[in-house]
């Protein structure tokens, strides 16, 4: 089959991003559409102000009054944060080492003819860690059944969803079409922040971090990308009417994502998206959110994706009798 370089499918996967970021999947008001917004809140504040003074009421007051109540959540936030940080080591190598045992355990097992009834393969690490243009990794490394990366991600923008993790491929190089399936391991630990300050008004700033497993084929061409498992991690949510609002979430998960069926075409490669999400909206974009992979034991991690090819495309046997030894 033509050789697809890894330069090519790096080159392809940014590309995809940065279209992924030029089309979201939610509503994002451009520049002029926010300013009407804001232009049309601060109206609204202005009339409530007028109206709250004219009736006698304290507004300046209220507002410190507040603004320290909004002060003690964020120290609050913080001191969770901070005990976030001391567990999240030893929770990291737990969930590290738990993860780490499940993809050896299936290599092994891989490795015994009797144990799966189609040939399978392990790809244990990935060609790419990445995320999409907003998110930016700050350290990784990619190494057999150890591969992580860190990064901190922090917005105010009205809404979007960006996505940070692990890019694995496998080439069907048969002459049909090589059903598989997929499963992988995915562990994050980090911590997620909400704050929407004070405000005459309703605002609502959250952060939703999940972990995917997407498919792709067709690369580095046009790739069709599915979407196969999602699992939630955690959410933070500062929701406020008159008042700031904080709110902090810890992740510490080691989970596993699973594609039942998928079929390859012939003589071509399949990419396995590893990657976290971050699902997120400031609302009105005073807020922001801040999602922090990357302080002291914060990081995610990919140790595998485990292949297990469920037909016998045409010229299997020979070529698998080749691959055999390699398991």
């Amino acid at each position: 089959m033509k050789t697809i370089s890894e330069a090519a499918l790096k080159k392809a996967i940014r590309v995809m991003q940065a279209e992924r970021s030029k089309h979201p999947l939610t509503f994002q008001p451009d520049r002029q559409q926010r300013a009407t917004l804001q232009k049309g809140r601060r109206e609204t504040e202005k009339m409530l102000t007028a109206f709250l003074e004219q009736s006698g009421f304290d507004i300046a007051k209220f507002r410190a009054l507040q603004e320290r109540r909004g002060a003690e959540f964020e120290r609050m936030v913080a001191k969770h944060k901070a005990d976030a940080l001391r567990l999240a080591s030893p929770r990291k190598d737990t969930l590290r080492s738990n993860i780490v045992a499940q993809s050896k355990a299936l290599g092994d097992l891989i490795s015994r003819n009797d144990f799966f009834p189609h040939p399978s393969f392990s790809l244990d690490t990935p060609f790419f860690i990445g995320g999409t243009p907003a998110v930016h990794i700050s350290s990784s490394e990619a190494t057999p059944f150890g591969s992580w990366a860190k990064f901190k991600f922090s917005t105010s923008e009205y809404q979007a969803v960006e996505k940070a993790g692990f890019y694995f491929q496998w080439a069907n190089q048969f002459s049909d079409y090589a059903v598989i399936t997929a499963v992988t391991f995915m562990s994050a630990t980090g911590f997620l922040t909400a704050h929407v300050p004070w405000m005459l008004d309703v605002g609502e700033s959250s952060v939703t971090a999940y972990a995917l497993l997407n498919l792709g084929f067709n690369w580095p061409n046009t790739p069709t990308i599915t979407s196969y498992a999602r699992e939630y991690l955690g959410r933070a949510d500062a929701w406020t009417v008159l008042f700031p609002a904080t709110d902090g979430e810890p992740v510490s998960s080691g989970l596993q994502l699973i594609a039942p069926v998928f079929a390859v075409p012939p003589q071509s490669v399949a990419v396995f998206e590893v990657v976290l999400e971050l699902d997120y909206k400031n609302d009105p974009p005073d807020g922001d959110i801040e999602a922090d992979f990357e302080s002291g034991g914060f990081q995610i991690a990919c140790p595998v994706v485990v292949v297990e090819l469920l037909n016998s495309p045409p010229g299997a046997t020979a070529r698998l009798a080749v691959h055999k030894g390699a398991r």
